[in-house]
């Protein structure tokens, strides 16, 4: 059999600590369960939130948005001038933005597929960097334009139904769902990655399994995130264990997605754009859990 750029995201994925065995969470309520939940993946007990980490993937992609508009975004987080720059900051969070060649943007996914297998391998390789700050809770997030229709597309493709159901956009979506239906690339997570997800996702992607292999938790930001996350899902939704979503935002489909992934989000925001917010909002809640246990 011919070796795939994939095999090694594949083998990660296959054998995760625990696999196939969820710790069981005190639901009685949302703060218990968020205790119980941090002790079953960090070991702490009481459980403790000391390294937090948002690590944000900026992307862009051909004909999407305004151009430019990922590096004006890199460029207000370094700064210090964006919304998420303040509340991980009040949260004692550390900030992390990775700049995935947003001046080189991934073909527009109507037409052709946003990355090879290689390069969806790579980048998926890359978003595991974030972990090398050994966080004790992930909080990844996207920076890119029109993060709704990326998510969509991979929502509908993941686990069907109609366009309308996951976006006020359907043609779009329908076109380029339809054209990985053509080339017979829907029946695998990974390819349905690399075909419609764009860097940004698949580095997102890349560091919740990382975050899984090394029992890290993770606060699953928005909806471009959770699309990240549902690939890993299709894989196997034990990969999913040590996640809770952060919020559910404006986008249509985002609270159909979070259901599909069997996620209740900690908090309704109606957050637009991503970039992290979300994450970095429910992470005060998460440490308020913490000190009600």
């Amino acid at each position: 059999m011919t070796a795939s750029p994939f095999d090694d995201i594949r083998a990660l994925a296959s054998a995760p600590p625990a696999a196939g065995a969820a710790p069981a969470l005190d639901q009685s309520d949302r703060l218990a369960e968020i205790s119980s939940w941090l002790t079953a993946w960090t070991g702490k007990t009481p459980p403790a939130v000391n390294r937090p980490v948002v690590a944000l993937y900026a992307g862009a992609r051909q004909g999407v948005g305004p151009r430019g508009y990922a590096r004006d975004r890199l460029e207000a987080v370094a700064s210090g001038g964006a919304s998420v720059c303040r509340l991980a900051g009040a949260q004692g969070a550390g900030l992390e933005a990775f700049d995935l060649a947003v001046d080189r943007p991934t073909p527009n996914a109507v037409d052709k597929a946003a990355m090879s297998e290689k390069e969806c391998a790579a980048t998926m390789a890359f978003g595991m960097e974030a972990l090398a700050k050994q966080p004790d809770l992930l909080v990844p997030g996207v920076i890119a334009a029109e993060t709704d229709m990326i998510a969509s597309c991979m929502a509908l493709a993941l686990f069907g139904g109609e366009a309308s159901d996951w976006t006020d956009a359907p043609d779009l979506v329908v076109a380029a769902v339809e054209r990985v239906r053509e080339e017979g690339g829907l029946d695998d997570p990974l390819q349905v990655l690399r075909q419609l997800g764009g860097r940004e996702t698949a580095a997102v992607a890349g560091a919740i399994l990382a975050a899984r292999i090394q029992k890290i938790p993770v606060l699953l930001d928005g909806y471009a995130a959770c699309a990240a996350a549902a690939v890993l899902y299709r894989i196997d939704p034990a990969l999913l264990d040590h996640c809770i979503a952060a919020h559910v935002g404006a986008a249509k489909g985002h609270a159909r997605l979070l259901a599909a992934l069997d996620k209740r989000p900690l908090l309704a925001l109606d957050i637009v754009d991503e970039e992290g917010v979300g994450g970095a909002s429910a992470l005060a809640l998460v440490k308020l859990a913490c000190e009600a246990r």
